[in-house]
């Protein structure tokens, strides 16, 4: 124990052994050691006697690995050749013998498989050895292992060819039998298996298995001759006592097996049981109370075979003490549980009961149905189906059997009818039990068949008597004679009426024929149709003895409800009647009544019984108003009159609803009697009292139904009403609205009707049109079904009014769905879901009417897409992007005022995209939906034929497309120039799809289209149809554009045609100026050559140009340079020509600056000094769009002028213009320009409208030119002080229009440098401004912004949730304008001096406006920043964010992304300027929080900030005396070396991955003697730490002390530093007592307390 396990030896490599080794390894202990297979064959070791020492010795060997071993040699023998497999096989059988009845179903199965290896290899060669082999193998076929079946019965298929099984198995029939008489009758389970190697359980189940699997099957198999040629082995099996004594056997299926055996012996070679009947009589009737599942079937097969195969079996045993006790028992217990099993089998059983059963049969066959009636009433029989059908169809197949071969015994047959089947009828009409539905069906196969057979006297006799004891029976019951206990009338009166209705349904009798044959054909020959049709006779007969019995039974029941005044039988009553024969009941009812009284009328029945019960309390009820009914269709009109009139005066409510729905049901609706009847005033109140139940969900389930029928007997069209009220208010009605909607779903097919039309008027029509327009409607309000209910309804509604009506009508009924539309529309918010929705229904409603009015779809597609709201949205809309093309130069109007576009709303715009995006969505659909496609099989049509859109059956439809591809253009143009409005966002998204649905729709459209682009739109009305046609051949449909632009322009002659100017400055890129051959003017000359400007060689033309520019700055110099004295009055045309000739002049100055003649450039610049300074004396006019085309013109020139000077002073080139402009005319022209910002700015900055935003784009641009220098010089009266810029600008932060907040933002930049030199002089002077820093004067915005976005903010949790701040509302003006002055605050910290940064710091630290910033930027940093772990990487886009300024172009749109990005960037920021601040911020934050904090800040903003510092370093190294610098990027790692002399002082400092958030890692590895360097390291990660510093400041810090003290410099006795770590100041201030000197800054702290003690 404990010790280690020895280790097999392996082979090389480690792999294992051979197959063949291993499984010889394996199989070694199990087969003797033989020499060789040779000697196995010369030892002729055979199965000739079957030595069972033999198979003992093998026993004593198995070992447990033999499976494994036995696979492994079964896929050896299927890899080794046939010579090999030969050697096997002499002693093969030995070993198969004990394999193949292993204890192990495993072994087995392997065994089997390697047999069957052998089989498939050996072949033929397999013969010598088969009888040796046959015994186990075949036996093994039937092996209850299925897996080792399988296999053993594979292996017989491939050895013998299926013709051959039975010789081969008959071959060997000695062999096996020996084999069977071996196993049954000389092994025990002892000597079958060794007990050494299988415990007693495994060795007594495999000799019970040998019984299962051996004796039954070769009988199966062999023929009776066969079987005969080896009787005599079969004799000494069946003779043999133990076969007998294995009939008691305790095992089960030992018992099985025997009598399976005796089964096949009685079937299959019945002689050998010769002799024997004393001994299978005694076996089998000993055996009959088995009630072992397995055993019970082959003991009954095998009782049956018995007594039909042994003669006068009876005289072999006492059937009164032996054979029938038991047979009562087993009936009266129901079979003990297997009645499914014995019962089938009592038929054929009686058919061979013994004649003495005849002495006294009364009694025999009482006892007989006795026992069965009690074994029916057994709970083992009851609870089980299958079960009860047995007994039942034994007991009337029996009762069958005895009436038949009885039918002389009529008493007999009477008393089993009385005393046994009356008497199970009546248990199943008053037990309660689940079986009485299969014994009334197996009652009803009886009678039939007496019926059928009812020329015989007795069938008769028996029917006639089933029939009266029935309707006694029926009577007693009813009446409760015997006085039940167990008795419940209702249920009982239940099982009788599906009892009679068993009886009535009963099968058709079959004709029959007989084929007789004549010599020359066959023929068929109608065979007895006298039988036939006495069949069909007697069916009438019994269905007329039926009709009595019912008649009896109703009879009863009325007889029954009057003496009881009960209801409860009303229900059976009327089910009966209307089951049977109705008519004929009144008419027996009305006889029986005359019986009692001679005058009695047929309406006596209504009078003194029906309406009697109806208006009596206790018995009024639905069943009486449908028993009246039916009787009235068996009266007269006078009588159908007074029953109608009559029930009028009595009916309440409940009652006159039964009426009324009896009387709308068919076929009562169509009785004009009834009809009228409907039309009364009481009736149709209470049909609209149940309209307003149904729709306060207050109508009780009964009258339901009636709320369908009712609506065409209310002609005043009340109902209709309250039905379109709850529709078109559903919202209120939530607990109805389903149910309201489905029914009205009903009635919607019931009055729009061919015959009725619009007879109801169309408003129910409209209320489910206007239900299925909603698209967002709750599934739990309204389900899915009811929801394709109202669509079905509507459009076929549709679809059959626009067949029946005439054209006008339909187009009529066609506005108002329109209507519906446009107000559903209209009154709700823009969204995608929505818009398809009703796109859908327009499509669905035009499909319906493209079904019957084809050629008339197009008048019908008018009526839904040219909507009233369309052409002023159109008309506005246009006219303002008009105004934006035209102030920003885009497109000019040289020859006409554009008109004044009228006020609209944002939203407005929005809903006008967005139609447009609906009315494409409905001419591109496809004409016909999914299923109508799959009806005409267009789907085995070629694949790639384009489905036919609603767009190409339509007339005009040039013109929808037209429509559509003018709005894109609009939207373009809008898009372009009206962004950060309300509904950007919105609108491009429509933008974008509907763009995109028009490219895959434009390939459909033909060159009518193309042609009116050309003539009719571009040439004549030019503006957006010139965009349209550059949009659709550049985008679209694509063309050379020079071609089409020349294909357009070639037939004009007319002069000063705005359509090819626009044409001109839409294609200008992608034409040369040659190309342009029409005549203009000079404003005109002027326009093309602005848009041509970009062409090389036009020097002739700039002159040409400029010399009638000139002539007409001739005519009028004032009015030229737009003195507002002398344009008070200007014309269009007028100004226009200045306008243009300014545009002219700034796009030279811009493309062609280079090659200006001196006389350019005099008239370019001298002209915009008075352009500037006429334009501020006339600013008020900023509202008309041709100054603010002026001024956008002027700020252009000017920019463009001012970059083009920039750029050669950049450039070092040598200009004249350059002294001319930065000496003389740029600062009036900036003192002008500067002026007019900051009056427009007062103007605009509260509440801009929508079309000074193209003024507000234009102008702003001019910020980027703006030279705080100038404005910081001026004092005088000429230039307005700094301080209103910068009030005006922080103003400007807060408004609700992000481009002005831009003016603000880039205004405070272009002011920082003069705002850090004030402060700066402030600072080094000692002489504090007296308002203090210049960060007071950014306080009071900044709290104010600070305290709405904290507010904001509140409900955020600090780094886990991200508020994404949506455009266009408060809280992104607000957000916006807080972010934008912290931009500016720190880009103060970034441009000051470090000890100004260091005052900035501190005043933000006494503030504490810092924390709340860093705060509110991690609640507005984007999520997937603070997530980003999650996902396990990190995205380009978020990196970029923090390590690149955001573009804050004044053109561009300003979103969600655009606030995210400025967040990232100024968190960046705010880290590499006050760095010890956020520090101090982060150590404070939660544990939680901070790991979020430092997350973000490694991850994105550490590697760049640590290599900025390191670049820092290298870039200042230069500086540093007596010091040399070393830097390793890949550890973030300084290492810097001071020198003196020969001395050094080594000091490595190591950035922490998080930088700046983490510690500076400071050593001093060498260090020069006698020198204090403690306090100066301190110091220097004091400087960087604590002091927002830079590693380079750090540094120079401690060069600075180290150079001081080797200088002599003695330090501060307060901070023990030569230079202070703020100030950068040596000690000057010097203790008259000590004579120390210190620090001034140190000296005030400490005289303040703050620290020192």
């Amino acid at each position: 124990m404990g010790g280690k396990h020895k280790v097999a030896n392996r082979t090389k490599n480690n792999a294992r052994p051979s197959s063949s080794g291993r499984s010889a390894e394996l199989l070694g202990s199990s087969i003797p050691q033989f020499i060789g297979f040779s000697g196995v064959k010369d030892s002729n070791l055979g199965l000739a006697g079957f030595s069972l020492g033999t198979t003992e010795e093998l026993d004593a060997s198995l070992d447990p690995n033999i499976q494994l071993g036995l696979q492994e040699l079964a896929e050896l023998l299927k890899n080794s050749e046939q010579e090999s497999v030969k050697a096997v096989l002499p002693v093969w059988p030995r070993f198969y013998n004990n394999l193949a009845t292993d204890v192990d179903n495993r072994v087995r199965e392997a065994s089997h498989n390697v047999h069957h290896q052998i089989v498939l290899k050996a072949k033929r060669n397999i013969a010598p050895f088969l009888k040796q082999l046959m015994a186990p193998w075949f036996t093994s076929i039937y092996d209850t292992y299925p897996p080792a079946a399988s296999t053993a019965f594979q292996a017989f298929k491939d050895a013998f060819p299926k013709n051959k099984f039975q010789e081969a198995i008959v071959h060997c029939q000695e062999e096996i039998l020996s084999y069977i008489n071996d196993k049954l009758l000389v092994q025990t389970a002892q000597t079958l298996s060794n007990t050494k190697q299988v415990s007693a359980e495994d060795a007594e189940a495999k000799y019970e298995r040998s019984f299962d699997i051996l004796p039954p099957r070769l009988l199966f198999v062999l023929g009776k001759n066969n079987i005969q040629n080896v009787a005599s082995l079969n004799n000494d099996i069946v003779s043999n006592s133990k076969f007998w004594k294995l009939a008691k056997h305790k095992v089960p299926p030992v018992r099985a097996a025997w009598f399976k055996v005796l089964t096949i012996i009685c079937q299959k070679a019945v002689f050998l049981l010769d002799g024997k009947s004393p001994q299978v009589v005694s076996a089998v009737i000993g055996n009959l109370e088995e009630n072992e599942p397995t055993v019970l079937p082959y003991v009954w097969e095998a009782l049956l075979l018995m007594t039909s195969n042994i003669k006068e079996w009876w005289t072999f045993v006492n059937g009164d003490k032996l054979f029938f006790p038991k047979l009562w028992k087993i009936l009266k217990q129901g079979g003990q549980g297997n009645a499914t099993v014995i019962y089938p089998s009592l038929l054929p059983l009686i058919s061979h009961f013994p004649p003495t059963i005849n002495e006294n049969s009364h009694q025999f066959y009482n006892t007989f149905f006795e026992n069965l009636r009690l074994g029916l009433k057994q709970k083992t029989v009851t609870s089980s189906r299958s079960e009860s059908v047995a007994v039942a169809t034994a007991f009337i197949e029996c009762l069958q059997y005895v009436t038949l071969i009885k039918q002389t015994e009529i008493p007999l047959c009477k008393t089993l009818i009385k005393n046994h089947l009356l008497a199970t009828i009546e248990w199943c009409l008053i037990e309660d039990q689940a079986s009485y539905k299969s014994i009334f069906n197996q009652i009803t196969s009886l009678v039939v068949f007496w019926n059928r057979n009812s020329q015989s006297e007795t069938f008769n006799i028996c029917m006639e008597f089933f029939f009266e004891n029935v309707s006694d029976l029926f009577h007693e019951i009813l009446f409760n004679v015997k006085d039940n206990i167990n008795y419940d009338i209702v249920s009982t009166c239940l099982k009788q009426m599906e009892f009679l209705q068993s009886l009535k349904h009963i099968s058709k009798p079959k004709r029959q024929f007989k084929v007789t044959f004549s010599n020359e054909q066959p023929e068929i020959v109608d065979n007895a149709p006298d039988t036939t049709n006495s069949v069909i006779e007697s069916d009438k007969r019994y269905l007329k003895r039926l009709n009595l019995l019912v008649f009896n039974t109703c009879a009863d029941y009325v007889k029954y409800i009057e003496e009881k005044k009960s209801k409860e039988l009303f229900e059976h009553l009327c089910s009966l009647i209307v089951e049977f024969d109705t008519k004929n009941f009144f008419l027996d009812l009305h006889h029986k009544m005359k019986q009692k009284d001679e005058d009695a009328q047929f309406m006596d029945i209504y009078n003194n019984l029906l309406y009697k019960w109806l208006t009596m309390s206790e018995l009024c009820c639905k069943q009486v108003v449908d028993l009246i009914f039916l009787l009235f269709m068996y009266v007269n009109g006078d009588d159908k009159a007074f029953i109608l009139r009559t029930l009028l005066e009595v009916c309440n409510d409940d009652c006159l609803g039964w009426c009324i729905s009896e009387a709308l049901s068919h076929p009562h609706s169509k009785e004009a009697s009834v009809r009228a009847w409907l039309q009364n005033d009481k009736v149709s109140a209470f049909l609209v009292s149940i309209c307003e139940k149904e729709i306060n969900d207050e109508c009780p389930p009964e009258l339901d139904v009636l709320f369908k029928l009712a609506l065409t007997e209310n002609e005043d069209g009340e109902i209709i009403d309250k039905l379109t009220t709850v529709l078109d208010n559903f919202a209120d009605y939530s607990l109805t609205i389903d149910s309201c909607s489905s029914r009205a779903a009903y009635i919607c097919a019931l009055i729009y009707t061919e015959n009725l039309l619009l007879t109801y008027s169309d408003k129910l029509l409209l209320s489910l049109f206007k239900l299925a327009c909603k698209s967002h409607i709750n599934t739990e309000v309204i389900s899915t079904e009811t929801v394709y209910e109202v669509n079905t309804a509507w459009q076929d509604a549709i679809t059959l009014l626009s067949t029946s009506l005439s054209k006008a009508e339909i187009q009529v009924l066609t506005a108002k769905f329109a209507n519906v539309i446009e107000d559903e529309y209209l009154n709700n918010e823009i969204e995608e879901n929505h818009l398809d929705h009703l796109t859908n229904v327009i499509v669905t409603y035009l499909r319906a009417i493209y079904r019957s009015l084809p050629l008339s779809l197009g008048d019908f597609l008018i009526i839904f897409l040219n909507r009233t709201f369309i052409p002023d949205w159109k008309s506005s809309i246009s006219n303002l992007c008009k105004v934006s093309e035209y102030v920003s130069g885009n497109l000019s109007s040289p020859f006409g005022k554009i008109e004044t576009p009228t006020v609209v709303e944002e939203v407005d715009i929005l809903k006008y995209f967005a139609w447009t995006f609906v009315k494409h969505g409905v001419v591109a659909s496809n004409l016909k939906d999914q299923f109508e496609e799959e009806d005409d099989g267009e789907e085995f049509e070629d694949s790639n034929k384009k489905p036919v859109i609603i767009l190409n059956v339509v007339d005009d439809s040039d013109e929808y497309t037209l429509s559509t591809l003018y709005d894109i253009c609009i939207a373009q143009s809008y898009l372009k120039n009206f962004k950060n409005t309300k509904r950007y966002e919105e609108i491009l998204h429509y933008y974008v799809l509907t763009e995109m649905n028009f490219k895959e729709t434009i390939n459909n459209s033909d060159s009518v289209f193309l042609s009116k682009l050309r003539q009719k739109k571009c040439i004549n009305d030019g503006w957006f149809w010139c965009k349209a046609a550059y949009c659709l051949y550049s985008d679209m449909v694509t063309q050379p554009l020079k071609d089409i632009f020349n294909e357009f322009v070639k037939d004009v002659t007319e002069k000063d045609n705005v359509g090819v100017i626009h044409l001109t400055q839409v294609f200008s890129e992608h034409i040369d100026y040659d190309d342009v051959q029409n005549q203009f003017s000079a404003v005109g000359n002027a326009i093309v050559l602005r848009s041509l400007i970009h062409c090389n060689e036009i020097d002739v033309q700039i002159a040409e140009v400029f010399k009638e520019i000139e002539k007409i700055r001739r005519q009028n110099i004032p009015q030229f340079l737009y003195d507002p004295q002398y344009c008070t009055n200007l014309a269009w045309e007028r100004s226009q020509e200045i306008v243009e000739i300014i545009r002219l002049c700034s796009s030279l100055m811009r493309n062609k600056f280079t090659s200006l003649s001196r006389r350019h450039w005099d008239f370019g610049v001298l002209s915009l000094v008075s352009w500037a300074s006429n334009c501020l004396k006339g600013w008020a006019s900023y509202e008309k769009y041709e100054f603010q085309a002026l001024l956008s013109a002027i700020v252009s020139l000017f920019t463009n002028t001012d970059n083009q000077i920039q750029k050669i002073k950049e450039d070092n080139v040598k200009s004249d213009y350059i002294d001319e402009w930065e000496q003389i005319l740029v600062e009036s022209i900036h003192a002008d320009l500067a002026q007019l910002w900051l009056n427009l700015a007062e103007k605009l900055e509260t509440n801009p409208n929508i079309i000074h935003f193209p003024l507000i784009r234009e102008v702003g641009t001019v910020v980027d030119n703006i030279r705080q220098s100038f404005i910081f010089k001026f004092n005088d009266s000429s230039m307005a002080k700094w301080t209103k810029f910068l009030k005006r600008s922080c103003s400007l932060l807060i408004s609700p229009q992000p481009a002005l907040q831009l003016w603000g933002y880039k205004m405070l930049h272009e002011l920082v440098p003069g705002l850090i030199k004030i402060d700066a002089e402030a600072v080094n002077t000692n002489t504090p401004h007296r308002k203090g820093l210049i960060f007071e004067q950014f306080k009071e915005k900044l709290v104010e912004t600070q305290d709405i976005v904290n507010t904001m903010l509140m409900g955020f949790k600090l780094g886990e949730d991200s508020c994404r701040v949506e455009p266009s509302t408060d809280s992104f003006t607000y957000t916006f304008a807080y972010l934008l002055m912290w931009d500016v605050l720190l880009t103060l910290c970034e441009q000051s001096a470090a000890e100004l940064r260091y005052q900035y710091a501190d005043w933000l630290r006494n503030e504490d406006l810092l924390t709340n910033f860093l705060n509110n930027l991690f609640r507005l940093m984007p999520s997937k920043v603070l997530h980003f772990n999650e996902s396990g990487r990190q995205s380009k886009r978020f990196k970029k964010y923090f390590m690149s300024k955001p573009d804050m172009d004044i053109k561009d749109s300003y979103n969600s992304d655009k606030i995210e990005y400025i967040v990232c960037w100024l968190y960046a920021l705010v880290l590499s300027q006050l760095p010890a601040l956020v520090r101090q911020w982060w150590t404070n934050l939660d544990t939680k929080v901070a790991q979020v904090v430092d997350k973000i800040t490694s991850a994105y903003i550490s590697p760049y900030l640590t290599l900025q510092e390191l670049n820092d370093v290298m870039k200042h190294h230069s500086k540093f005396k007596n010091m040399s610098i070393k830097v390793h990027p890949s550890v973030g790692e300084v290492v810097a070396i001071y020198t003196v002399d020969e001395a050094q002082m080594e000091l490595v400092i190591t950035l922490p991955v998080n930088y700046p958030l983490g510690s500076l890692e400071v050593q001093c590895d060498r260090q020069i003697g006698g020198t204090t360097h403690k306090q100066w390291l301190l110091q220097l990660k004091k400087c960087v730490l604590h002091q927002n510093g830079r590693l380079s400041d750090g540094l120079a810090l401690w060069n600075n002390n180290l150079d001081k003290k080797f200088d002599g410099v003695e330090e501060c006795y307060i901070c023990f530093a030569v230079l202070h770590p703020g100030t950068y100041q040596l000690p000057k201030l010097s203790c008259q007592t000590c004579k120390k000197k210190f620090h001034s800054a140190c000296l005030v702290r400490f005289q303040n307390g703050a620290g020192f003690h």
